[in-house]
């Protein structure tokens, strides 16, 4: 089968089979907690819905304050808000589109790196990738940092085949909208001018030598990147009186990746700040790596394990971490065939592991570095199968997959349970929010759903007991709602509440 003659049809199936999945998770997802990110204290979701209402209020000042998180996802946020009218079920869908979009982008730059078929693969991988499925809607800002920094190195390898200014600038763009979502890019920035200057080739139509141009072009993309943040920086001087060149929160973060008692996970520290010159920021560096290339999606704001349990529908978004990253990994290897070519896709993919390990390791903050090893893994899968079975040759693909196999053997690792402890708690505490503003509501088909959610992931706590006969005892199932109390109270004898609502049932009756 020739692909170019089916290339439309097969790309078109997948990001279409990409898009149901997403909007069968979005149709499950509306009975959840997770949801509504009102009832989400503590967490980004609830940060960002009420800063970009606080936006639609006043879009320069906002809260008055420095910006403490990078602000483009609120805008953009703030602007989904507008047109949708603060409908949640829209925004969602907006963002999910601008997902399987991010497919077709990761199609496309695996096409112009290598051909259609790595191209059409890596759209593949991405499509049904669970975690970028789970992130894909929620009202949190990593899918659009992921697209954006996606669509920089992609429009930055149209450029190099361009040469013209037009491509130059809207990958300036890129890149300052890339850096307002998420500034880390910025360790890029030297590897960007090595790769420059390493193409092969010259990279705009001037007549000035082949040195000249690439780092004249690096200063271009600079200056209008430059240009984009500019406003920001502006704003936050003006009503701080600080020179914040996006936001704040960088020391924090890597306060909580880089002290004494950090565990290279999400976790406020009580310890001194460790200091790059120590044996122990290094030692602390390498947990973080081994961290980093785990198969067990570490959670924050969101868990995907609890997220599997809660929506079924997730088991068709099949493509894991585990494998997906080994095989990109060993993919980058072959990749070194042709450095020259190949070095700014490397250095890109390699910087977005190094900002994560630099400050901590959650599942969402490794989305942009899975997006390139989809890549450079559907190129391994290929090369791999094509030496086998076109060139006959064993040796070599097979010595790759053995190693792949043994990385991803050692880095497969998960807790006992996969839900961890911390999860559940959190969940706990949400149902019990999520469930009581449903009742006061009226919304007792929506409480159900939810109080069957609680119960269904802590069986044994008495709160998920109670709540599931309250839900019952307001539909008007007396005897049931009974049951359930007294197993709250079997499992509690303490719970006051439980108890005194029981007896006030059994004397209504």
């Amino acid at each position: 089968m020739e692909i170019k003659k089916n290339e439309k049809l097969i790309l078109s199936l997948i990001l279409f089979l990409g898009l149901i999945v997403r909007i069968i998770y979005l149709y499950f997802l509306k009975d959840t907690i997770y949801f509504d990110p009102y009832i989400m204290d503590k967490h980004d979701q609830k940060t960002f819905i009420l800063w970009a209402e606080n936006i639609l209020k006043s879009p320069f000042y906002v809260d008055g304050n420095v910006f403490y998180m990078a602000p483009f996802y609120p805008y953009f946020l703030a602007f989904l808000y507008f047109i949708t009218g603060g409908n949640l079920f829209g925004i969602y869908i907006i963002q999910i589109f601008l997902d399987v979009f991010l497919c077709f982008l990761i199609y496309s730059l695996g096409k112009i790196l290598f051909d259609e078929w790595v191209g059409i693969l890596s759209c593949f991988l991405c499509s049904f990738y669970k975690t970028s499925v789970v992130y894909s809607v929620s009202i949190l800002s990593d899918s659009i940092i992921t697209f954006l920094y996606v669509a920089f190195i992609t429009c930055l390898y149209i450029s190099l085949k361009k040469n013209n200014f037009k491509w130059w600038t809207i990958t300036g763009i890129l890149l300052g909208f890339s850096a307002l979502a998420k500034p880390t890019i910025g360790i890029f920035l030297p590897f960007l001018l090595i790769g420059l200057i390493l193409y092969p080739q010259d990279i705009i139509h001037l007549k000035i030598s082949s040195l000249k141009q690439k780092i004249l072009v690096f200063f271009i993309l600079v200056f209008i990147s430059s240009i984009v943040i500019l406003p920001v920086t502006i704003r936050n001087w003006y009503v701080g009186k600080v020179f914040v060149p996006i936001c704040s929160n960088g020391p924090e973060n890597w306060r909580i990746g880089n002290s004494s008692d950090s565990i290279g996970l999400f976790y406020y520290p009580k310890g001194y700040l460790l200091s790059p010159l120590s044996i122990d920021f290094w030692k602390l560096f390498l947990k973080k790596i081994h961290l980093f290339f785990t198969s067990y999606e570490w959670p924050q704001n969101m868990n995907v394990y609890l997220m599997d349990r809660l929506i079924p529908s997730l088991k068709f978004a099949f493509i894991r971490f585990g494998f997906l990253v080994p095989t990109g990994l060993f993919g980058l290897i072959l990749f070194f065939k042709d450095f020259k070519k190949n070095f700014l896709f490397v250095s890109f993919t390699l910087s977005n592991v190094l900002w994560v390990v630099l400050f901590f390791i959650t599942d969402r903050y490794r989305l942009p570095a899975v997006f390139c090893f989809s890549i450079s893994s559907s190129y391994f899968i290929l090369w791999c199968l094509k030496e086998i079975i076109k060139n006959k040759k064993i040796f070599r693909p097979f010595l790759l997959i053995l190693l792949t196999s043994i990385f991803a053997y050692m880095f497969n690792y998960a807790p006992t349970e996969l839900l961890i402890e911390e999860s559940k708690k959190i969940f706990g505490y949400l149902s019990l929010k999520g469930i009581n503003k449903d009742l006061e509501a009226k919304e007792i088909n929506k409480a159900f759903k939810k109080a069957t959610d609680f119960l269904k992931i802590l069986p044994d706590d008495p709160k998920s007991n109670f709540l599931m006969a309250v839900v019952y005892y307001e539909m008007g199932y007396k005897d049931t709602a009974i049951l359930y109390l007294q197993k709250a109270l079997e499992i509690n004898p303490e719970f006051k509440l439980a108890e005194e609502f029981l007896k006030d049932i059994i004397n209504k009756k």
